[in-house]
């Protein structure tokens, strides 16, 4: 560990209520089934599935952040998808896979005229040709697959996705390669995806059981090696690794632990072992909540994360903050009235920074989330990040 001991910024989480700075929201779509949108930054585009299970891509304004047309609904690829979270068995609606020569979706679609079984699933994925029209096509049509994420990289040759099959198992593969398609080690069968692939470098993350409790393990895609990155106290959920240009652009690892708090890992810092992972700096949830739906993104060379905060039974705001132990920053940007759920954040770099979309709900009319009754529409916050 750095001399003088731990650095943290949860102490600093004042400083989320600058005097420059107030949280407002405001609504994005008044379609009530538009949850959980995926955005294309580059094509300003996004993806979703409504609760129907109609596919659909919308469009947005990259100097305004505002959605075009407001309905989200530019083009629709097709009315067999998987719903997020609706089915039961997969959480996830549309995912971008980004590579060299092109940016495809992959999602989760079912059989016509079967029933909704994960055995009846399949992974399709979608594209957009050049003159503008949409080509649909389903991977390994005869294998039950389901809840695809894909990798990041903009200049990858071999783009790659994970996903389940039938029973909940994991497995990857290179998308436009089915013969890669290999079981990810260490992982117990589960409904819902738990492995993401790290940006930058061939591995994927994912929390493995160690010494009974959750820690964060990271596979070697070409090695086919296991190895374990934390050993310390507290479950860990929600595992991330990317290159972070404010660390000098080495790789990172963020993860929850014990969903209290929020943790980065930096290899480097022990002398004697230079590549093990140590715990850098920490952010415990603010009014006593817990953390879900993290997602760390890089802005103008600093890294941050955005995510829901869970108070009692249901995510009440969305907050923002870095990982800069100079100048700490951790802000709510919705604000405390009126009290509904907010979930699912996703952030979006406009002309004039990033802001935040997620789904607006009034848990008084039942349950909050999948609930058309309940649900309010899609709206937006401003983070306060701002390009100067």
């Amino acid at each position: 560990m750095l001399a003088g001991g731990l650095v943290g910024i949860a102490a600093l989480s004042a400083l989320a209520f600058a005097a420059d700075f107030t949280a407002t929201e405001r609504l994005a779509s008044t379609t009530r089934g538009l949850i959980d949108p995926e955005f294309n930054h580059a094509k300003g585009q996004f993806a979703w599935v409504d609760l129907a299970g109609s596919f659909w891509v919308g469009g947005i304004d990259r100097i305004t952040g505002e959605l075009v047309p407001a309905t989200g609904k530019l083009a629709l690829i097709e009315k067999g998808a998987a719903p997020s979270g609706g089915l039961g068995f997969t959480l996830n609606g549309p995912e971008w896979v980004y590579g060299a020569d092109f940016d495809r979706i992959v999602y989760t679609r079912m059989l016509p005229g079967l029933p909704v079984t994960p055995a009846n699933s399949r992974l399709g994925t979608a594209w957009q040709k050049s003159d503008g029209s949409w080509v649909r096509r389903t991977l390994s049509a005869d294998l039950a697959r389901n809840g695809p994420y894909g990798s990041e990289e903009a200049n990858d040759p071999a783009p790659r996705i994970t996903y389940n099959d039938a029973a909940g198992n994991r497995y990857w593969r290179e998308i436009l390669k089915p013969e890669t398609e290999q079981l990810l080690p260490g992982l117990p069968q589960a409904q819902f995806p738990v492995a993401r692939f790290a940006r930058g470098e061939r591995s994927a993350v994912y929390p493995v059981i160690s010494g009974g409790i959750p820690q964060v393990f990271r596979y070697k895609l070409d090695d086919k090696v296991l190895e374990q990155l934390t050993f310390d106290a507290g479950d860990k959920e929600q595992p991330w690794i990317w290159r972070a240009p404010d660390f000098n652009n080495e790789a990172v690892l963020m993860t929850t632990v014990g969903q209290s708090s929020l943790a980065l890992y930096r290899q480097g810092l022990d002398i004697a072992n230079p590549s093990r992972w140590m715990l850098w700096t920490s952010l415990q949830a603010p009014l006593g909540g817990r953390f879900y739906s993290t997602e760390p993104f890089v802005y103008r060379g600093k890294s941050y994360v955005v995510m829901m905060v869970i108070v009692g039974a249901y995510p009440t705001s969305i907050w923002v903050a870095n990982f800069d132990t100079a100048a700490p920053m951790l802000r709510r940007v919705t604000p405390e009235l009126p009290d509904r759920a907010r979930a699912d954040p996703e952030i979006f770099v406009t002309d004039q920074g990033p802001i935040v979309f997620f789904g607006r709900y009034d848990p008084t009319k039942g349950s909050y989330w999948l609930c058309s009754a309940c649900a309010e529409g899609l709206y937006r916050a401003e983070t306060g990040i701002k390009p100067n």
